[in-house]
């Protein structure tokens, strides 16, 4: 059966027993109504025929003859019909018929009353008359009933009519109270379910997470049991808004934790299942770590050298570590995994859980301290060996020959002017990486095309030597920018000495600024430098801004530079939020981009 409304419950019985209960009464009512009509009019037949009953003996005795005459007269004036009957059924006289015509009354009810001593009656259709009659029948002598009966009829059609009109009369008004006791049953029925429902609608608002929301209703208007039902809905609602409080506050406390390590963290179910991945192991594994909860970790980490660590984690109740080595989007990638069985409540293994440390960065840096080590090393030993193997020289006696000796001194000298050189470089480095991690790079609203100036003047000299000329353009001629003016001159003048370097004689380096909008919507200040070197080949140009990096070794070493000036200005680069690009070709020259963000 269909659960329905409380009120549809309430109010459809409510009504169909008002309108049971009316309909018996008014049932009952009319019944009552018509039986003591009936009663009284059987009543007055009954005295009626008692008051006839002397003459009509008397006519029976003296004047049998006269006997229908009378019956016929009295009956019309009292509009009363009048039977005599014998004793053996016979019609002696009628008010209203022929006696020789009528049939035997012996077996009518009323009649065999009478004929037992007591007074008959009878309410039935008279086909005679063809109308409802209703008979009441005495004995003629009540010490011999079975002499004969004298019997009275009236017709009812009249009190029917009467009835009728009263029978209406009651199923009016019983209408009329069923309606005003509808609308109070309405009244009552809304009244007691009303409350329900807005507790309903609460319990609904609890459901659905708003807590804090009570169920207000007036104590005054509801029973005692729903008043108190409501207050308890409100006190459950706190209690749980509370509790919810405390678990929202842990579980936002753990996702915060757990979303901000650093180390990937992936838990997983006895059936494979990823319970959880922070976000750490989804940039990792390039996953959406919402979308991965469910999943079976096999359809979402195809690597099968992690696939089958994975798997191990969860075959084993020990503590599980591996360092694994894979290839993710054609690139190595180190990890360090560790895993640990996952427990519940009540210290069942439910599955594993699993931290995988990232190496690859770890690594990588490494390798370039080794590398940086190395280089430092290197570079610095080639001036200082060839100090040393001069000074010796020297002292072993070529400082007596006064054209060696200069010789060598001069070769000193330059030796030591390189290592300066690098000396240098290192410590704008280390100063530059060193203002950048501590944000103590002062930055100022500054004139590019000034700047732009002052390094052409400062590589003018080296660039007159080999008879080479720039172009200077900048876009507008009052550009200016936010940044730190001897940072940003230390890298164009990097840039332009590098060019001048590798650029041959009587040709043009050009050094251009500009505002100009990337295919990102960004716009940013570009600072560019390009030469008509021999160009750089593309197998160099993703290292050419590491430190000590040189394309050609041999070549770089003849033109005296250290190695570090292009990486300088890549972290200046960096330094600003900025990048530096090149583009180049072998024979074609190359253009350096300083790429700094627009004023």
């Amino acid at each position: 059966m269909k659960n329905r409304r409380f009120f549809w419950q309430i109010f459809p019985a409510a009504i169909l027993i008002i309108i049971i209960s009316f309909a018996a009464a008014g049932w009952y009512g009319t019944r009552m109504v018509q039986s003591f009509h009936y009663s009284e009019m059987r009543k007055d037949i009954q005295d009626r025929s008692i008051l006839l009953r002397p003459h009509v003996n008397l006519l029976l005795r003296d004047n049998i003859r006269g006997l229908q005459d009378f019956c016929r007269t009295i009956g019309r004036a009292a509009s009363t019909r009048i039977t005599v009957i014998n004793g053996d059924g016979t019609v002696l006289a009628d008010s209203n018929e022929n006696p020789a015509q009528m049939d035997n009354h012996g077996k009518r009810p009323e009649i065999v009353q009478a004929f037992s001593g007591t007074t008959g009656s009878s309410l039935r259709f008279s086909k005679t008359l063809q109308q409802n009659m209703l008979y009441v029948a005495i004995p003629l002598i009540q010490q011999a009933p079975e002499k004969g009966v004298l019997r009275l009829s009236v017709s009812v059609a009249t009190l029917d009519t009467v009835l009728a009109v009263i029978h209406k009369k009651i199923m009016y008004g019983i209408f009329c109270i069923g309606l005003v006791a509808a609308a109070l049953s309405y009244y009552l029925a809304r009244r007691i379910s009303r409350p329900l429902e807005e507790m309903r609608r609460g319990a609904e608002r609890m459901v659905s997470g708003e807590t804090d929301q009570p169920i207000l209703i007036k104590a005054s208007s509801v029973p005692r049991e729903m008043a108190e039902l409501s207050h308890a809905l409100n006190h459950m609602a706190g209690q749980l808004n509370s509790r919810i409080r405390i678990i929202s506050q842990q579980r936002n406390e753990l996702e915060a934790v757990f979303g901000s390590m650093n180390d990937g963290v992936l838990a997983l179910a006895h059936d494979h299942r990823i319970i959880r991945m922070n976000r750490a192991a989804a940039e990792l594994f390039h996953v959406d770590h919402k979308a991965v909860q469910g999943v079976a970790f096999e359809g979402v980490l195809r690597n099968r050298v992690l696939q089958k660590f994975l798997n191990d984690s969860l075959c084993i109740d020990d503590a599980l570590a591996r360092d694994l080595c894979l290839i993710e989007n054609g690139q190595q990638v180190n990890l360090r995994c560790h895993a640990h069985p996952l427990q519940d409540g009540e210290n069942t293994k439910m599955g594993s859980l699993v931290v995988i440390n990232d190496l690859t960065r770890i690594n990588q840096l490494e390798n370039i301290r080794q590398s940086f080590v190395a280089n430092v090393s290197h570079e610095l030993k080639t001036p200082i060996t060839a100090i040393r193997g001069y000074v010796e020289t020297l002292l072993d006696g070529a400082i007596d020959d006064a054209g060696a000796a200069v010789n060598f001194l001069g070769i000193i000298h330059k030796q030591a002017v390189r290592l300066d050189a690098i000396v240098d470089d290192l410590l704008t480095l280390a100063r530059i990486e060193d203002t950048t991690e501590n944000n103590a790079m002062e930055l100022r609203e500054e004139e590019i095309k000034s700047i732009l100036e002052t390094a052409v003047q400062t590589c003018s000299v080296s660039a007159q030597q080999k008879n080479i000329t720039f172009t200077l353009r900048c876009i507008p001629e009052n550009l200016k920018a936010r940044l730190n003016r001897p940072m940003v001159e230390q890298a164009v003048i990097n840039l332009l000495t590098n060019a001048v370097t590798y650029s041959p004689e009587d040709s043009t380096v050009s050094l251009s600024a500009e505002i100009v909008e990337r295919e990102n919507g960004e716009k940013n200040l570009c600072l560019q430098v390009q030469d008509e070197g021999p160009g750089i080949a593309s197998e160099h140009q993703k290292r050419i801004f590491e430190r000590f990096y040189r394309c050609d070794k041999a070549r770089s070493r003849e033109h005296g530079g250290t190695g570090l000036g292009l990486a300088i200005v890549k972290h200046i680069a960096e330094s600003h939020n900025g990048t530096v690009e090149l583009q180049s070709t072998l024979g074609e020259g190359s253009l350096f981009t300083l790429i700094l963000p627009a004023p």
